[in-house]
């Protein structure tokens, strides 16, 4: 079966992802292959090649986390992998074509949510915008045409990545069997305590206790397990994006805060303002 590592050239933000092991992984793919082995729910592994730290995750990578920088590059920086799919990155560029497209100009906040979207398509180009909104607008297609140079990967570039002759020759249905695989394991972790569509969160101060959270809904635990994920006796290892208490977020009106989709929805109060999913002070 085809599988393979993506190095995003994109650096991310410190606080993008949580670290679970530091110092002894020496490179950006050890660090991809180390979260996939630990949990195939980990889509995300982040590296930082000055002092060999490795974090995992399983929640979304967002656009306002991009920087300037490629791949190799990234010095104190987090490069960012996804830990399996079947694209691999090419360049990044101003101008482009598709003789094909296939999805032209859709948008999206999270990047492997986009290579889910184009999964028979030879080429993907996705294109950071930011900032207000930070989003990825993205198209699929074939027949690739460079008309300008490649240059640094960075906002309002778009990076190219391609399905290899390999990857294309195994067809979707090989293609998706990672995906697959890793969906039943999650449904087979979240079936152990609780209904489906709940995840078995961490009680604060309590890694013995747990309670059955809609992540998607809750306002205190918005997205994620406000204290981690419960680990199952028997399925070590297991992770959970944090989530957020939706009703604590600096400068939010009382009483005007909800839960929709695992994201806070909120409106700040008099003399703050909405920016980058949070309320600042208004200057």
């Amino acid at each position: 079966m085809y599988r393979s590592s993506l190095l995003l050239p994109v650096l991310a933000t410190l606080s993008a992802l949580p670290s679970i092991r530091s110092g002894s992984l020496g490179s950006a793919s050890d660090c991809s292959a180390y979260c996939y082995a630990q949990n195939v729910n980990n889509v995300y592994s982040a590296y930082i090649t000055t002092s060999g730290q490795c974090s995992c995750a399983s929640n979304s990578f967002p656009a306002n986390s991009v920087v300037t920088g490629n791949a190799g590059g990234c010095g104190s920086n987090y490069e960012v992998s996804i830990t399996h799919t079947t694209f691999q990155f090419k360049e990044c560029i101003q101008g482009y074509g598709l003789t094909t497209p296939v999805d032209a100009q859709s948008g999206n906040t999270d990047f492997y949510s986009i290579l889910k979207a184009c999964p028979n398509s030879d080429y993907v180009a996705i294109y950071p915008t930011g900032p207000n909104p930070y989003q990825f607008l993205y198209s699929c297609g074939t027949g690739f045409v460079e008309y300008t140079s490649p240059e640094a990967c960075a906002y309002q570039v778009n990076h190219i990545y391609f399905h290899p002759a390999d990857a294309r020759a195994s067809g979707l249905a090989r293609r998706q069997m990672v995906e697959r695989r890793r969906l039943a394991e999650q449904e087979a972790y979240e079936a152990v305590y609780c209904p489906r569509g709940l995840t078995a969160c961490q009680l604060e101060g309590d890694s013995t206790s747990f309670e059955c959270i809609d992540t998607k809904n809750e306002l205190e635990s918005c997205g994620g397990c406000l204290f981690g994920a419960y680990n199952v006796p028997g399925l070590s290892n297991i992770t959970a994006p944090i989530g957020t208490d939706c009703s604590t977020i600096q400068g939010v009106s009382l009483g005007h805060s909800s839960c929709i989709s695992g994201e806070c929805q909120f409106d700040c109060q008099k003399g703050w303002q909405a920016k980058n999913g949070k309320c600042v002070k208004a200057k």
